[in-house]
């Protein structure tokens, strides 16, 4: 395990212990506490935003920047007014028709296809009063394998729905409320930000990606440490933790969706990864970055850009960290992540938007 302090929010702390979901409400032993009232879904062994401090990749920009990837002009994809139309479905490569084109020579090339490929995505128009639907298969070492569906908030306002029969407090149908993660409890924050993402916030930002890079650097993070000061590695894991939180639970436009993928790429510390593979093994092209212990993949469709899922695997279960201090590659240990090769994963069978919590989005 990594010996420098934990960063760790108390509320990242309980976004990544679901099933103590009662606790929510409390504060816990974490060396500091952003916000009082987390409504986050995460692994219970993820690590989600910042954590140790690790040694970023030399070579970078002072910006945060690592080296410069195509970028993805915003003005490529035009925002639809249809309001009820669904996202697209996460399907794989293999389900998809194959290109005329030949395949990207690199990695960096097929996230920057990804990247533009997404914009072609429609723009569900998602309302303020409307909900973000995601149904996916998690996987973890000491977990089963199971299905989870959940309806989020579009503007963080109304309370949530996760159907998973093991989360904490669920019904007899696996049912579970989620608290409105503004406004509506005692200690909830009244405005959205990058610490609390609403799709409706990142609606909101620029679908491009120096812009979007640029305002995840530049937010205020006075409240994300306590006694310590804020490095500019710090502030990078920070900003992919945002990132990852964003694809992992919130979901974004095509043309936003586009830009984080790109500025996530471009992060120092950061890196593209041309193979990757989801919890149902389902191959994409991955930006994989480190959050405390472990190392980060975030998975997209290499021909649509769709968000496959997540992927993390233990630091200690992967060959060292390179001399550039760039994530590590390659295959876990034997026995990592007891047999399965990897701690935590994740896989989205269907996402959109729609009215009211139990709703589907129409196929």
């Amino acid at each position: 395990m990594n010996d420098t302090p934990e960063m760790l929010t108390a509320d990242r702390h309980r976004l990544l212990r679901e099933h103590l979901m009662s606790e929510i409400a409390a504060e816990t032993k974490a060396p500091r506490s952003r916000r009082r009232h987390a409504w986050w879904i995460a692994p219970p062994l993820a690590i989600a935003a910042v954590a140790a401090v690790t040694v970023v990749g030399q070579g970078r920009h002072d910006d945060g920047r690592g080296p410069a990837a195509p970028g993805v002009s915003a003005s490529a994809a035009p925002a639809s007014s249809a309001t009820s139309a669904p996202t697209a479905p996460a399907t794989s490569a293999a389900e998809s028709k194959s290109p005329a084109v030949p395949e990207p020579a690199d990695a960096a090339a097929l996230l920057s296809r990804a990247a533009k490929a997404v914009l072609s995505s429609p723009d569900p128009g998602a309302k303020n009063t409307q909900f973000v639907y995601q149904r996916q298969i998690t996987d973890g070492a000491r977990e089963s394998k199971r299905e989870r569906t959940t309806w989020m908030p579009v503007d963080g306002r109304s309370a949530g729905l996760i159907v998973d029969p093991t989360m904490y407090g669920a019904d007899t149908e696996g049912r579970v409320a989620w608290p409105a993660p503004l406004g509506t409890a005692v200690g909830a924050p009244k405005k959205a930000g990058f610490d609390v993402p609403t799709y409706e916030f990142v609606a909101s930002l620029p679908a491009e990606r120096d812009r979007l890079l640029q305002q995840l650097l530049n937010a205020d993070r006075s409240k994300a440490v306590a006694g310590q000061q804020m490095t500019k590695e710090m502030r990078y894991q920070i900003a992919f933790g945002d990132i990852q939180l964003i694809f992992q639970n919130v979901g974004a436009p095509p043309a936003v969706a586009g830009a984080l993928m790109e500025a996530a790429a471009t992060l120092a510390g950061t890196s593209v990864v041309a193979d990757e593979v989801d919890a149902l093994g389902r191959h994409g092209v991955a930006v994989v970055g480190m959050n405390g212990t472990m190392r980060v993949s975030l998975v997209f469709d290499k021909q649509t850009g769709v968000f496959l899922g997540v992927r993390q695997v233990l630091l200690a279960d992967l060959p060292p960290v390179g001399r550039d201090g760039r994530p590590p590659v390659g295959s876990p240990a034997p026995g990592a992540g007891n047999g399965k090769g990897y701690d935590f994963a994740t896989a989205v069978l269907q996402a959109g938007v729609v009215d009211r919590p139990g709703d589907q989005p129409r196929s």
